[in-house]
């Protein structure tokens, strides 16, 4: 790291409005603090949302504009990735923040167990630093972070809009006029303005529909590298195994022809019901393990069904893929298997007995 890298990235936004006081000055006492207090030579960079300028005063505008022309601070839309990205760039910066960046650790994995984090705790004008705790989440509370962060831009952030969500609902434009005008229902999360719920393409009125199906989503693994998402509606199956058809999930599409063998035509079969997901081994050749927390994995016994909680994981045919529940909790989309294209065409054709 070079004398003019940071040495220190200030997440703004939080740090200004800590105790809803909207004040500069924290940024300030800061910079003073920590140069008292651990590197008389920091290097300090700021990163804000667009909207901290409106809750800033006077004296805080000017500072964030001095310190922006200085090439100290930049503002963006959402803060969150561009104060990741530079903490990348930057591997030896320490971040101040109080966010716990929970919603983007799928795509930023070092953050998990993390020890660069450091907490402001003011006392007037006196600044302590205390280290802020990442500790490892599991992957399903990332799902739904991930989940609960993207309605923010669509104005999902009441009690009221949240509860939207529950339902399903229709764009009332004309067919011509928008994408989802020509579907039964809009397959994703509604916007919300001026107190209504609008469609999230053309931002007109939405009407709603009935109640969301309760749908489970659950993710295939390979390696530990996530290779799909597959969305399973209540009171549907999903049968897993190398073959093809209607409300199948082919193996064939993601593994070699040396692991498509480990793999039985009928491996296993995902049911929903009521949100409730279970799995039932058909009896496979190499058989099917259920991985739980604080317990050894266990073999699943053929034609018995499993109820499958968040943390759990199942292991197919010897560690070849696994699938784990997703902790997303609105799936407003459908599964379509690929009917039309033959695995030999895609180099994926194993044996089919």
């Amino acid at each position: 790291m070079t004398r003019s890298s940071p040495t220190v990235i200030i997440d703004l936004s939080p740090v200004v409005r800590s105790d809803e006081a909207n004040d500069w000055r924290h940024v300030e006492w800061i910079v003073k603090s920590w140069r008292e207090q651990v590197d008389p030579h920091a290097v300090f960079y700021g990163i804000a949302d667009n909207s901290l300028t409106y809750h800033l005063n006077d004296h805080g505008k000017q500072c964030l504009k001095k310190w922006k022309r200085e090439g100290r601070a930049r503002t963006v839309s959402w803060a969150d990735p561009a104060i990741l990205e530079m903490a990348e760039k930057y591997a030896d910066a320490t971040i101040i923040t109080t966010d716990l960046f929970r919603d983007h650790r799928k795509e930023h994995p070092w953050l998990q167990g993390s020890d660069r984090f450091i907490k402001p705790v003011f006392t007037g004008a006196s600044v302590a630093f205390e280290k802020l705790e990442l500790p490892p989440i599991p992957d399903h509370e990332v799902s739904w972070r991930i989940e609960d962060a993207e309605l923010k831009p669509k104005g999902v952030t009441t009690p009221e809009a949240k509860a939207a969500l529950n339902s399903e609902w229709a764009c009332t434009r004309d067919r011509a006029a928008c994408d989802w005008a020509a579907s039964p229902i809009i397959e994703a999360d509604p916007a919300y303005r001026d107190g209504r719920v609008v469609c999230p393409e053309c931002h007109e009125p939405a009407r709603r529909v009935g109640a969301r199906e309760d749908t489970r989503e659950v993710v295939v693994l390979l390696d530990d590298a996530e290779v799909d998402r597959i969305p399973v509606a209540d009171g549907a199956s999903l049968t897993v195994g190398r073959g093809r058809g209607e409300d199948r999930y082919d193996v064939r599409d993601i593994l070699d022809e040396s692991q498509q063998a480990r793999v039985s035509r009928n491996h296993l079969r995902l049911s929903n019901r009521r949100g409730r997901l279970f799995v039932e081994e058909l009896g496979s050749k190499n058989g099917t393990m259920l991985i739980q927390d604080g317990s050894a994995p266990s073999r699943l016994p053929p034609r018995v069904e499993q109820a499958l909680r968040h943390e759990d994981r199942i292991s197919l045919a010897k560690d070849t893929l696994h699938i784990r529940l997703s902790g997303r909790r609105r799936v407003r989309r459908r599964y379509a298997p690929d009917l039309t294209t033959a695995p030999w065409l895609t180099g994926q054709h194993g044996d089919n007995t």
